[in-house]
């Protein structure tokens, strides 16, 4: 009877250290997601950047774009 519940106990420990497994690895995902969104906006905005440095170059020269 104590092995059964004993291997029962350990089966369900099993269990939730898989879960476990799974939500770590989602947890991951999340964070790769979120790396990967604050380098976009940091593209973006160094794009942006780059965009009125050139019309303030063009500007300067008296180039109308």
């Amino acid at each position: 009877m104590f092995e059964l519940f004993a291997v029962g106990l350990e089966m369900q420990k099993r269990m939730i250290d898989a879960q476990m497994q799974g939500v770590e690895a989602a947890r991951d995902m999340v964070e790769a997601a979120q790396r990967n969104v604050r380098a976009g906006m940091a593209a973006q905005d160094a794009g942006e950047a780059g965009m009125k440095a050139m019309k303030s170059w063009m500007n300067l020269w008296g180039v109308r774009g």
